[in-house]
């Protein structure tokens, strides 16, 4: 009965160490290492497309151990709470906001997000610090 109960023991241990290992590997600070656009043309300029590039490259995340995420962006910080499903698709919400919103999926050792906009498609790509 002992050796069986041991022998329960360590396999939830592995089990809760495999679940949450994911959720450990977000924790920390990530920014932007790419940008890709895949914009209409006839709906904005190259300058444009730029500034839109470098105000991206600027962004960073800090993703918390308690599930708090820090979203910088333009030197703006915004609050949110984190998490990440089996399927390493990351959401967010705001603090007293209940509307959940996708932020992109972990794919070790990257995140990427992609948003589409009236003028086209972006990929970001976050790299941890």
């Amino acid at each position: 009965m002992k050796a069986k109960l041991f022998f329960l023991s360590i396999i939830t241990t592995i089990l809760f160490a495999g679940c949450s290992g994911h959720k450990n590997e977000l924790v920390g600070e990530w920014k932007v290492s790419d940008v890709k656009t895949d914009f209409d043309e006839t709906r904005t300029t190259p300058q444009m497309l730029q500034q839109v590039v470098e105000i991206e490259k600027q962004n960073r995340l800090k993703f918390l151990d308690d599930s708090s995420l820090l979203i910088i962006i333009k030197g703006n910080t915004y609050e949110a709470l984190w998490k990440m499903g089996n399927d390493h698709v990351i959401h967010y919400h705001f603090k007293n906001d209940s509307t959940t919103h996708k932020l992109g999926v972990y794919s070790k050792p990257y995140i990427i997000a992609k948003s589409n906009t009236k003028i086209g498609a972006m990929t970001t790509t976050y790299e941890k610090e």
